[in-house]
Formats: structure tokens, C-alpha cells, sequence
């Protein structure tokens, strides 16, 4: 904010002459004005809506006092001029002009003089020149149109707009005509006409804060423009720049371990808070403003964070076990089914109650002929070998696919959608608006389980945030205030029970032992604190995450490729070998989130989880007359291999595993144009998962999930 003496006269005489040249003389309304633009809305001879006769007086009454918004209405428009001669009888014109001038919009994300003058020319408003002072003044008649940069469209009509306020200088008798005419526009400091408020990750704040703007609380671009709001966010700065600090120099190591991460490969990451909502730092991009070539390939106006949707691999499965300990299910006596390969039936009809079988060979010829929908999985080598009774323990924190594809079938497809919704996932369908979840529930996909959906990583942070906060459903958001005038808009949120704390501190319980003794030992911090987490990979590694909470924060980092095909082939786009390594989840999401961890989490006091309840009652899911006791398992460390292996074989002979027969094949799309539905976030547009909802596969009826094991103990901790 600027004072009155802070902002040259010069200034304050071109936006009097831009917009309302007899404002010293005026009581704070100016008649003719008002007349003349009634007398145009009653004929129709101005523009369609009604028209302003707007003063100086006027405006910052409109953009400072909330309660007299900015609809187009008599009723409105009344009160605007009732109070704007109240206001011009209490306040000198010169404490009105300062106001105003402090709190108008001069497009680019600039509000007042004072930020106007450091986004165009970059120096203060007081070392600005008479050009530099009319386009600044010149902005405030569209500034959601006019531009700047030279060459765009909204070019001309500034130009125009810059020469009208200089005739209205001279008219004045604040510059003479010879000086006027010597004038030449000014140039701005960047040819770009969002360099200087959306530059950096700044960028993806702002367009975070402008969508919630837009969908949670209802205001108009034109009202973002021009209603003088001043906004808080949830973001810490010393946060942000830690993140991105932290993934930038683990994109560093990756060049120096072995290979680094390649350009069709992205990072995305978001820190929340548990119990708040409130996302306190995120990783969107490497810049919201790189140069033209680097966006084309990078999609750089593409939120990683909170837009992009992609396949999550294992990481779905905390879903899957939440459901299964909201209808009752133990986790520290119940087996699960860790059979590999395993025939599993989908939940459609009464097949939900029909026991998983051994697969006795590949494909549909390994499973049953009767009931029909039947899928064979597999888990990954050296997790649990032909399996047989499991503990959830290990079953979570080796990330069976088996067992977790069996639950997911026992407790329902469409309970197992309806938990994740109830944590904030849009199951809606896919591109369009959400992950797909509902439409793959709806066909019986037992992949469901392995994570076929397409979430983004806002959703999987928001989830471990919640399961964080015993239970506590809190909408995630970038807006922590907003004030207009004299009124304060606090945040919106909902607050809702997803599970008991009894339920979500067995949740918790089942998933703390996977940085221990899981597939996620990479993210385990020095100080031996309590972490919950999940590892999720598909196949070829074109999608690779690691969720990890404390009981003060949740952090989710994801990475992914631009096709999400599975492809096999020489030049297929994957995650395997960056930086030396496989590209699981397990591997550099989780030292990502490890490192942060070290920066940002071991300054803060060691909490525990809740104890947990250990409520519910034993479920055996590997048969009637099959024992309650999982077989111990030795300590191996398995070698790594080229890619994750295979999670999933269809009984179907063309390898698809979504509801057979599969109805569509996996996409080959190699770069396709991001896309953007109006009202809704803006997403990358890739293939991910098919049209069909089933599993991307690789050909060979790889279904997408998988996980690295890191180390294997007898009975899991559990």
C-alpha cells in the first residue's frame, strides 16, 4: 500500500483523465454519466448489459464495500450511488483517489499503482515516466483485454486507449500538447503478458487461487478483475521452496546416479495438513513460464499437482483396506488370500460371495468356466511365491496384488468407489471430469484394487490427510481468506467422519510398517518416527508413487510419463532407469519425500499415531477349512529387475484386463494436446486409463500395479 505522497502527481493525473476528469469537482456521482448511460440501456443503443456512468468514487466503492457487489442491476446500481455520495461528504477526495488507486485492478495479476508500476516496467510507481503513467492508467478501462505485448490482440486497442488518455492530460492542462505528441509507447519488461505475476511455481498458485475463486466461491473473471479482492493463501513460502529445492536437487542426482529424468517425465508432489485442508506447499512443474519450447514439450501450464490425473498403481489400495476395516475386518487377525497366480471373480451378482481358486495355468485357461468374469493375477517376484494365508500386514506393506484384488472383490467394487469418494476422489468418468472409478466399478474390474484409476495427487495427499487426522475428511484448499472492503470471508471447507478414529487408527496401523519393512524403506527418516505409507507403480513404470503422512503432515509425490500405454517397446516412454534404478515407487518418489522429510519433518516434535483399536472381527479370505495362520516369511532381497513385473493376466485371449470381453483397446496416443473443460481443472489429456476403464496393458496382459520389495519378515510385524 502506498501513501498519498508515495504516488507521483503525474500518476494520479493520467487515471483522472483515463477515467473520470471531473472528479475534484463532483459529489461523488457524476450526473450526466448516469443519464447517459440510462438512457442507452432504455434504448439499447450502448452495450447489452446496463451500462456504468461509473465515477472514480463509484468504483472503489464497487471494489471496497462487498455488500454492494457488482451485478448489473437498478436495485445495485442505486445503492452504489448512495453510497458513493455518503462516502464523498465523510472522505476527502484525496484519501478516495489513494484508496482507489491502492486497490484497483491493472491486469497481469497487478492490483494498485504500486505493483502495476513493478509488473510492467519493473521500478517504483514514483520513477515512472508520463508514457510508463498513461498505460498504466490506460490499463484500468479492460484490463482483462488490453495487452501490452506487442503483436497481440489486445495491442491496438491500448495503443489507442494510451493516446486518449494523453489528449486527456493536455485537455486538462496537465501536459502540453508538445509534450503529449512526443510521447512514444512504452515497452514493458517482458514480452510476455504474464512474466511478472505468473512466473516460477507463482504461476500455479495463481491458477490454483483463480479456480477456486471461480468454483468454490463463485466469482466471476470480471469480479476477480475488478472487485479490489485481497486474498491469503494456505501456501508457506519457506515450504515451497523447500520442495522445490528438494526436487531439484534429487533431479540432480538422478543425472549423476545414472540417467536423468527424461523430458516426457513429470514431478508432482503436494504437502497438506491434516485436520485444516489447508495444501501448504506443492510441486506443479518447473516453471509455470519456461520458454515456448520447453512448455511444448514439459505441458507447463499444466498443474502436476492438482490437474493432472493418472493411473496410481498400488498406492489405490489404502481404499480398498479402509473399506474392508469400515465393514468390519481386523487387521491384526484376518488372512488374506496371497496366492499367486490367483483366479479372482469380479463382484458383479452373486459372484461376490464365490471364493478366489489357485490359478492352475495362464490366462482363462487357469480359471474356473463358471461364473463368468474371472481375472488371474499375479504378484510381483519374491513377494510371497505360491502363497496361501497372509497377514494384512504384510500383505499391505509387501503390496500383494492377489490379496488385494480378493478384498477389493469380497467387500465390494462399488463400496470400495463410494470410500474413495467419500475421501475426496472424483470417481466421475474420465477425461471428462474425474478418475473413471465409478464406471470401472460398475463393470465388476477387480483391477480397481491395483489402481487403474487416474487420481491425481492432490486426491492421494488429501487421503493420507485424512487417514492422518483420525478419520477427518477436510476439503483441501489454496484459499485461506478473502477480503472485500471491510468484509472477511473465511475459508470454505467440509468437514466429514470417512472412518471412526478407532477405524482409521487400524488403518493407520496396517500401513506404518511400509517404510520399515515394506516396499517404501526409501522414504524411512533417520529418526525412526512413525510414517504412514504406500508405494504404487504400474507396469513399464510409467507411473510411480509414494503417499507418506506424520500426524502433522501429509506429503504424496508422484511421477509419471506423458503415454501411459504400457508399452514394451525399444522407445517406449518409462520411469525405468532414472537415476540408476527401476522407477517404482518405492525408488525415487520416496527419496524425494525422504529428503523433504530430513529438510522440513525432523524439525518438528516426534509424534505417535493413535494406539491402535485392533476392532472387527477375523476374516479368512483364502477359503473355508484354510487355517487362520499366515506362513512366515524369510528375509530376502530380491535383485532388481528391468520393470515391474507382471500384476495381472487376463482370462481373456487378447489381454485386456478390464470386464471381459474388453470393449476397447489401450490408447498409442504420443503426444496429445492437454485439454480443458470449461468449469472444470485443466488436465494433461493423456491416455490414461483406456476409454474403457480396464487396465492399460502392455500386450501380454500386463495390468498396470506394481510395487518393488525391499525386504521381506516372517509374519510382516503382524
Amino acid at each position: 500500500m502506498l501513501t498519498s505522497t508515495q504516488i507521483p502527481a503525474q500518476l494520479k493525473n493520467a487515471v483522472i483523465a483515463a477515467e473520470d476528469r471531473n472528479f475534484y469537482s463532483e459529489g461523488g456521482i457524476s450526473p450526466n454519466g448516469i443519464l447517459r448511460a440510462a438512457f442507452d440501456d432504455v434504448t439499447g443503443s450502448g452495450d447489452a448489459a446496463l451500462q456504468g456512468g461509473s465515477t472514480i468514487t463509484q468504483q472503489f466503492v464497487r471494489n471496497y464495500y462487498a455488500n454492494i457487489g457488482s451485478d448489473q442491476t437498478i436495485s445495485r446500481k442505486l445503492k452504489e450511488i448512495f453510497v458513493s455520495v455518503k462516502l464523498a461528504r465523510q472522505k476527502s477526495k484525496d484519501w478516495i483517489l489513494t484508496q482507489y488507486l491502492n486497490t484497483i485492478y491493472f491486469g497481469d495479476g497487478a492490483y494498485g499503482v504500486g505493483a502495476a508500476a513493478k509488473t510492467y516496467f519493473g521500478k517504483p510507481a514514483g520513477e515512472l515516466d508520463v508514457a510508463q503513467d498513461a498505460m498504466i492508467a490506460s490499463m484500468l478501462n479492460a484490463p482483462g483485454q488490453f495487452d501490452p505485448t506487442p503483436g497481440s490482440a489486445g495491442y491496438k486497442p491500448l495503443v489507442a486507449r494510451w493516446q486518449y488518455v494523453l489528449q486527456g492530460m493536455v485537455t486538462m492542462g496537465k501536459v502540453t500538447e508538445q509534450q503529449a505528441s512526443a510521447q512514444t509507447f512504452p515497452k514493458i519488461i517482458s514480452t510476455r503478458p504474464t512474466a511478472s505475476g505468473w512466473t516460477g511455481y507463482k504461476g500455479y498458485i495463481m491458477q490454483a487461487v483463480q479456480y477456486e475463486l471461480k468454483n468454490t466461491y463463485h466469482y466471476t473473471i470480471p469480479q476477480i478483475d475488478t472487485d479490489g479482492l485481497h486474498v491469503v493463501t494456505t501456501f508457506s513460502k519457506p515450504m515451497m521452496n523447500s520442495l522445490y529445492a528438494t526436487v531439484s536437487d534429487d533431479e540432480k542426482l538422478m543425472a549423476a546416479d545414472g540417467a536423468p529424468l527424461p523430458w516426457y517425465a513429470h514431478v508432482g508432489a503436494v504437502l497438506e495438513q491434516p485436520g485444516t485442508g489447508a495444501i501448504v506447499a506443492m510441486y506443479s512443474g518447473p516453471s509455470y513460464s519456461e520458454p515456448a519450447r520447453e512448455c511444448r514439450e514439459r505441458d507447463c501450464n499444466v498443474d502436476m499437482a492438482l490437474e493432472n490425473r493418472e493411473q496410481v498403481g498400488s498406492s489405490f489400495k489404502p481404499y480398498v483396506l479402509a473399506t474392508a476395516r469400515a465393514q468390519g475386518m481386523n487387521v491384526k487377525t484376518s488372512v488374506l488370500n496371497g496366492t499367486s497366480p490367483l483366479c479372482v471373480p469380479d463382484d458383479i451378482g452373486s459372484n461376490r460371495f464365490v471364493y478366489s481358486v489357485a490359478a492352475t495355468g495362464p490366462g482363462s485357461a487357469g480359471c474356473p468356466t463358471s461364473p463368468d468374469g474371472w481375472y488371474n493375477l499375479s504378484n510381483d517376484a519374491g513377494d510371497s511365491g505360491s502363497g496361501g494365508p497372509q497377514s494384512v500386514v504384510y500383505s499391505t506393506a509387501q503390496s500383494l496384488n492377489t490379496a488385494y484384488a480378493d478384498l477389493a472383490h469380497r467387500v465390494g467394487l462399488q463400496n470400495v468407489t463410494d470410500m474413495a469418494q467419500q475421501f475426496g476422489v472424483n470417481t466421475g468418468p474420465y477425461p471428462q471430469v474425474g478418475s473413471g472409478l465409478q464406471n470401472m466399478a460398475t463393470k465388476g474390474e477387480v483391477g480397481i484394487a491395483l489402481g487403474q484409476a487416474a487420481l491425481t495427487v492432490e486426491e492421494q495427499a488429501n487421503t493420507f490427510a485424512t487417514l492422518a487426522a483420525d478419520g477427518e475428511y477436510v476439503t483441501p484448499h489454496v484459499i485461506k481468506q478473502i477480503t472485500q472492503g471491510t468484509t472477511l470471508i473465511s475459508a470454505k471447507v467440509t468437514h466429514r467422519e470417512v472412518l471412526t478414529p478407532d477405524e482409521a487408527s487400524d488403518v493407520d496401523y496396517a500401513l506404518s510398517f511400509d517404510t520399515t519393512e515394506g516396499t517404501g524403506t526409501n522414504a524411512a527418516m533417520s529418526d525412526g518416527r512413525p510414517i504412514i505409507g504406500k508405494t504404487g507403480t504400474t507396469n513399464t513404470a510409467q507411473s510411480a508413487f509414494f503417499l507418506g503422512a506424520i500426524p502433522q503432515y501429509s506429503l504424496t509425490v508422484g511421477m509419471f510419463t506423458n503415454n501411459q500405454n504400457a508399452s514394451t517397446s525399444v522407445h517406449a516412454q518409462t520411469l525405468n532407469g532414472v537415476g540408476g534404478l527401476a522407477g517404482y515407487g518405492g525408488d525415487w518418489p520416496a527419496m524425494i519425500w525422504h529428503s523433504f522429510a530430513e529438510k522440513q519433518f525432523a524439525q518438528l516434535p516426534i509424534e505417535d499415531f493413535p494406539t491402535a483399536d485392533f476392532g472387527g472381527t477375523a476374516w479368512n479370505l483364502v477359503g473355508p477349512g484354510q487355517g487362520l495362520t499366515p506362513k512366515p516369511h524369510p528375509t530376502v532381497t530380491p535383485q532388481p529387475t528391468p520393470d515391474p513385473s507382471t500384476s495381472c493376466t487376463p482370462d481373456s485371449p487378447d489381454g485386456n484386463c478390464g470386464t471381459p470381453p474388453p470393449t476397447s483397446p489401450p490408447p498409442t496416443s504420443s503426444s496429445p494436446t492437454p485439454t480443458c473443460t470449461a468449469g472444470l481443472r485443466c488436465r494433461t489429456g493423456k491416455p490414461t486409463p483406456p476409454a474403457d476403464g480396464g487396465l492399460a496393458t502392455n500386450g501380454t496382459g500386463q495390468a498396470q500395479a506394481a510395487d518393488r520389495v525391499r525386504s521381506l519378515h516372517p509374519g510382516g510385524g503382524g
